[in-house]
Protein backbone atom coordinates (compact mmCIF):
# COMPACT_ATOMS: atom_id res chain seq x y z
CA UNK A 1 0.00 0.00 0.00
CA UNK A 2 2.35 2.82 -1.41
CA UNK A 3 1.48 6.20 0.24
CA UNK A 4 2.60 9.43 -1.51
CA UNK A 5 6.00 10.27 -0.63
CA UNK A 6 4.89 14.24 0.51
CA UNK A 7 2.57 12.66 2.65
CA UNK A 8 4.79 10.93 4.27
CA UNK A 9 7.02 13.83 4.70
CA UNK A 10 4.33 15.63 5.95
CA UNK A 11 3.13 12.86 8.22
CA UNK A 12 6.79 12.25 9.98
CA UNK A 13 6.75 16.07 10.62
CA UNK A 14 4.03 16.41 12.61
CA UNK A 15 4.29 13.25 14.84
CA UNK A 16 7.84 14.38 15.57
CA UNK A 17 6.46 17.89 16.37
CA UNK A 18 3.13 17.41 17.83
CA UNK A 19 2.95 13.93 19.00
CA UNK A 20 0.86 12.51 16.15
CA UNK A 21 -0.07 11.91 12.38
CA UNK A 22 -2.87 10.91 10.17
CA UNK A 23 -2.63 8.76 6.91
CA UNK A 24 -5.08 8.78 4.21
CA UNK A 25 -6.63 5.35 2.61
CA UNK A 26 -3.80 3.29 4.85
CA UNK A 27 -6.52 0.44 5.10
CA UNK A 28 -7.57 -1.03 2.02
CA UNK A 29 -11.11 -1.90 2.09
CA UNK A 30 -11.57 -5.71 1.73
CA UNK A 31 -9.74 -5.63 5.28
CA UNK A 32 -11.37 -3.17 6.55
CA UNK A 33 -15.29 -4.64 6.25
CA UNK A 34 -13.10 -8.08 7.63
CA UNK A 35 -11.97 -6.39 10.61
CA UNK A 36 -15.63 -5.10 11.30
CA UNK A 37 -16.86 -8.36 11.02
CA UNK A 38 -13.92 -9.49 13.16
CA UNK A 39 -14.57 -6.69 16.00
CA UNK A 40 -18.15 -7.05 15.97
CA UNK A 41 -18.51 -10.90 16.35
CA UNK A 42 -16.27 -10.32 19.38
CA UNK A 43 -17.99 -7.76 20.66
CA UNK A 44 -21.25 -9.19 20.99
CA UNK A 45 -19.65 -12.54 22.77
CA UNK A 46 -18.12 -10.20 25.50
CA UNK A 47 -19.91 -8.29 28.41
CA UNK A 48 -18.65 -4.69 28.99
CA UNK A 49 -17.04 -4.52 32.60
CA UNK A 50 -18.50 -1.33 34.28
CA UNK A 51 -14.88 -0.63 35.08
CA UNK A 52 -14.35 0.20 31.17
CA UNK A 53 -16.95 3.15 31.25
CA UNK A 54 -14.48 5.66 30.04
CA UNK A 55 -12.74 4.03 27.05
CA UNK A 56 -15.52 1.48 26.32
CA UNK A 57 -14.49 -2.23 25.23
CA UNK A 58 -11.16 -3.45 26.72
CA UNK A 59 -10.86 -6.73 24.48
CA UNK A 60 -6.99 -7.52 24.29
CA UNK A 61 -6.17 -10.37 21.80
CA UNK A 62 -2.52 -11.99 20.71
CA UNK A 63 -1.49 -12.67 17.41
CA UNK A 64 -0.14 -16.41 16.77
CA UNK A 65 3.05 -15.70 15.09
CA UNK A 66 3.71 -12.68 16.89
CA UNK A 67 2.71 -13.74 20.30
CA UNK A 68 2.45 -11.47 23.62
CA UNK A 69 5.41 -12.32 25.73
CA UNK A 70 3.86 -9.87 28.53
CA UNK A 71 0.34 -11.18 28.19
CA UNK A 72 1.16 -15.05 26.63
CA UNK A 73 -2.52 -15.80 28.18
CA UNK A 74 -4.42 -13.71 26.23
CA UNK A 75 -6.03 -15.33 23.23
CA UNK A 76 -4.38 -15.69 19.85
CA UNK A 77 -6.06 -14.69 15.99
CA UNK A 78 -4.04 -14.63 13.13
CA UNK A 79 -5.96 -11.64 11.74
CA UNK A 80 -4.18 -9.97 14.98
CA UNK A 81 -1.05 -11.18 12.86
CA UNK A 82 -1.91 -9.79 9.35
CA UNK A 83 -3.01 -6.13 11.46
CA UNK A 84 0.79 -6.15 12.80
CA UNK A 85 2.45 -6.99 9.75
CA UNK A 86 -0.05 -4.88 7.58
CA UNK A 87 1.73 -1.29 7.66
CA UNK A 88 5.07 -2.44 7.42
CA UNK A 89 5.87 -0.57 4.54
CA UNK A 90 4.39 2.91 6.21
CA UNK A 91 6.41 2.32 9.26
CA UNK A 92 9.95 1.72 7.08
CA UNK A 93 8.59 4.88 4.88
CA UNK A 94 8.21 6.76 8.49
CA UNK A 95 11.96 5.75 9.83
CA UNK A 96 9.65 3.54 12.52
CA UNK A 97 10.92 0.16 10.94
CA UNK A 98 12.80 -0.14 14.01
CA UNK A 99 9.70 -0.17 16.24
CA UNK A 100 8.14 -3.78 17.00
CA UNK A 101 4.84 -4.99 18.33
CA UNK A 102 4.12 -6.06 21.57
CA UNK A 103 1.93 -8.49 19.98
CA UNK A 104 -1.20 -7.52 20.35
CA UNK A 105 -4.65 -5.28 19.35
CA UNK A 106 -7.08 -3.89 21.57
CA UNK A 107 -10.95 -3.35 20.49
CA UNK A 108 -11.95 -0.20 21.92
CA UNK A 109 -15.62 0.40 21.62
CA UNK A 110 -17.61 3.18 22.56
CA UNK A 111 -20.88 2.48 23.45
CA UNK A 112 -23.32 5.11 22.00
CA UNK A 113 -24.13 7.53 24.37
CA UNK A 114 -21.50 6.61 26.92
CA UNK A 115 -19.28 9.14 28.44
CA UNK A 116 -15.98 10.82 27.16
CA UNK A 117 -12.47 8.96 27.84
CA UNK A 118 -10.15 11.57 30.41
CA UNK A 119 -7.08 13.10 29.38
CA UNK A 120 -3.69 10.55 30.13
CA UNK A 121 -0.62 9.27 28.23
CA UNK A 122 0.51 6.17 28.52
CA UNK A 123 4.52 6.09 28.59
CA UNK A 124 5.82 4.79 31.90
CA UNK A 125 9.40 5.66 31.92
CA UNK A 126 9.60 8.96 32.67
CA UNK A 127 12.70 8.23 35.10
CA UNK A 128 14.68 7.49 31.79
CA UNK A 129 16.64 10.31 30.52
CA UNK A 130 15.23 8.72 27.07
CA UNK A 131 12.29 10.43 28.00
CA UNK A 132 13.78 13.34 26.59
CA UNK A 133 13.83 11.78 23.00
CA UNK A 134 13.28 14.03 20.09
CA UNK A 135 12.23 10.18 18.18
CA UNK A 136 9.33 8.26 19.46
CA UNK A 137 10.65 5.22 21.55
CA UNK A 138 6.95 4.33 21.63
CA UNK A 139 3.94 4.56 19.59
CA UNK A 140 0.23 3.73 18.92
CA UNK A 141 -1.35 2.59 15.99
CA UNK A 142 -5.18 3.46 15.80
CA UNK A 143 -7.10 1.79 13.26
CA UNK A 144 -10.64 3.32 12.54
CA UNK A 145 -13.31 1.26 11.23
CA UNK A 146 -16.08 3.90 11.18
CA UNK A 147 -15.55 7.28 10.72
CA UNK A 148 -15.23 9.81 14.12
CA UNK A 149 -16.24 12.96 14.99
CA UNK A 150 -17.10 15.16 17.83
CA UNK A 151 -20.45 13.64 18.18
CA UNK A 152 -20.01 9.56 18.21
CA UNK A 153 -16.38 10.26 20.71
CA UNK A 154 -13.74 11.30 18.60
CA UNK A 155 -10.36 11.37 19.82
CA UNK A 156 -8.36 14.55 21.78
CA UNK A 157 -4.81 15.51 21.79
CA UNK A 158 -2.77 18.35 23.26
CA UNK A 159 -0.25 18.84 20.20
CA UNK A 160 3.44 19.18 21.78
CA UNK A 161 2.43 17.46 24.72
CA UNK A 162 4.94 14.64 24.16
CA UNK A 163 7.67 16.84 24.93
CA UNK A 164 6.17 20.11 26.66
CA UNK A 165 4.74 20.11 30.12
CA UNK A 166 2.03 21.57 30.96
CA UNK A 167 -0.83 22.23 33.74
CA UNK A 168 -2.24 18.74 33.27
CA UNK A 169 0.63 16.65 34.19
CA UNK A 170 0.92 17.88 37.77
CA UNK A 171 -2.64 17.33 38.44
CA UNK A 172 -3.80 13.83 36.54
CA UNK A 173 -4.64 10.63 38.18
CA UNK A 174 -2.12 7.87 36.74
CA UNK A 175 -5.29 5.68 35.04
CA UNK A 176 -3.70 2.55 34.11
CA UNK A 177 -2.74 0.74 37.75
CA UNK A 178 -6.43 1.45 38.48
CA UNK A 179 -6.95 4.66 38.87
CA UNK A 180 -9.09 5.51 36.31
CA UNK A 181 -11.54 3.44 36.85
CA UNK A 182 -12.88 5.42 39.84
CA UNK A 183 -12.78 8.88 38.47
CA UNK A 184 -15.69 10.78 38.86
CA UNK A 185 -17.00 12.41 35.71
CA UNK A 186 -16.84 15.88 37.44
CA UNK A 187 -13.33 15.90 37.99
CA UNK A 188 -11.58 18.71 37.04
CA UNK A 189 -8.50 18.34 35.48
CA UNK A 190 -9.23 14.62 34.03
CA UNK A 191 -11.94 16.12 31.51
CA UNK A 192 -10.67 19.83 31.26
CA UNK A 193 -11.52 21.91 28.41
CA UNK A 194 -8.01 22.82 27.62
CA UNK A 195 -7.29 25.87 25.07
CA UNK A 196 -4.58 23.86 23.31
CA UNK A 197 -6.61 20.48 22.99
CA UNK A 198 -7.38 20.03 19.33
CA UNK A 199 -10.15 17.60 17.87
CA UNK A 200 -8.92 14.82 15.89
CA UNK A 201 -11.82 13.72 13.52
CA UNK A 202 -10.55 10.21 11.53
CA UNK A 203 -12.10 8.92 8.63
CA UNK A 204 -12.87 4.98 8.30
CA UNK A 205 -9.46 3.54 7.13
CA UNK A 206 -6.86 5.74 8.19
CA UNK A 207 -4.39 5.11 10.38
CA UNK A 208 -3.69 7.75 13.28
CA UNK A 209 -0.12 7.09 14.82
CA UNK A 210 0.64 8.42 18.20
CA UNK A 211 3.69 9.50 20.88
CA UNK A 212 2.19 7.55 23.67
CA UNK A 213 4.11 10.14 25.59
CA UNK A 214 1.52 12.69 24.12
CA UNK A 215 -1.54 13.97 26.49
CA UNK A 216 -4.73 12.16 24.96
CA UNK A 217 -8.69 11.77 25.42
CA UNK A 218 -11.89 11.50 23.86
CA UNK A 219 -15.37 12.89 23.20
CA UNK A 220 -18.05 11.20 24.83
CA UNK A 221 -20.17 9.60 21.90
CA UNK A 222 -23.54 11.08 21.97
CA UNK A 223 -24.73 9.60 18.92
CA UNK A 224 -26.54 5.71 18.16
CA UNK A 225 -23.99 4.29 17.15
CA UNK A 226 -20.83 2.39 18.80
CA UNK A 227 -17.73 3.38 17.69
CA UNK A 228 -14.59 1.19 17.23
CA UNK A 229 -11.08 1.66 16.71
CA UNK A 230 -8.16 -1.10 16.55
CA UNK A 231 -5.04 0.11 19.41
CA UNK A 232 -1.70 -1.74 18.76
CA UNK A 233 1.24 -0.69 20.44
CA UNK A 234 5.36 -0.90 18.83
CA UNK A 235 8.33 -0.52 20.85
CA UNK A 236 11.55 0.86 19.68
CA UNK A 237 13.90 -2.42 21.04
CA UNK A 238 16.99 -0.19 21.66
CA UNK A 239 17.36 2.98 23.51
CA UNK A 240 20.77 3.90 21.06
CA UNK A 241 19.78 7.09 18.88
CA UNK A 242 18.12 5.86 15.26
CA UNK A 243 20.56 5.15 12.40
CA UNK A 244 18.68 8.08 10.28
CA UNK A 245 18.52 10.57 13.27
CA UNK A 246 20.03 14.04 12.42
CA UNK A 247 18.73 16.87 14.29
CA UNK A 248 19.91 17.83 17.40
CA UNK A 249 20.39 15.14 20.35
CA UNK A 250 19.87 16.29 24.28
CA UNK A 251 22.80 16.12 26.42
CA UNK A 252 21.09 14.40 29.34
CA UNK A 253 20.55 11.19 26.46
CA UNK A 254 24.47 11.62 25.37
CA UNK A 255 25.30 11.19 28.94
CA UNK A 256 22.70 8.56 29.11
CA UNK A 257 23.96 5.33 31.71
CA UNK A 258 23.56 2.31 28.39
CA UNK A 259 23.31 0.01 31.60
CA UNK A 260 20.25 1.85 33.34
CA UNK A 261 17.45 -0.90 34.33
CA UNK A 262 14.22 -0.20 33.81
CA UNK A 263 12.30 1.12 36.27
CA UNK A 264 8.37 1.18 35.66
CA UNK A 265 7.05 5.43 36.55
CA UNK A 266 4.18 7.01 34.63
CA UNK A 267 4.34 10.26 36.32
CA UNK A 268 6.47 12.51 34.29
CA UNK A 269 9.43 13.99 36.32
CA UNK A 270 12.80 16.07 35.57
CA UNK A 271 12.96 14.82 32.00
CA UNK A 272 9.65 16.46 30.74
CA UNK A 273 10.31 20.28 30.71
Amino acid sequence: MPLPREQIKTAREHLLEDGFCILDSALESPFLAELRDWSDDLLRKTKLSPKWKYQGSDIHISGIRHRSKRSPELPGDEIVDRLIEYPAEILKALNLDDHRSGGTFQIISKPPNSPPLYWHQDWARWDDPISMSPWPQQIFLNWYLCDTNTTNGCLRVIPRSHRQRNELHARLVAPHEGGGYDIEEENEWMFFDHPKAVDVPVEAGQLLIGDARMLHGTHHNASSQKRTVLLGWYYRRTNDVPNEWSGDIPEEIIDRDPDLPFKWNREPGRYLT
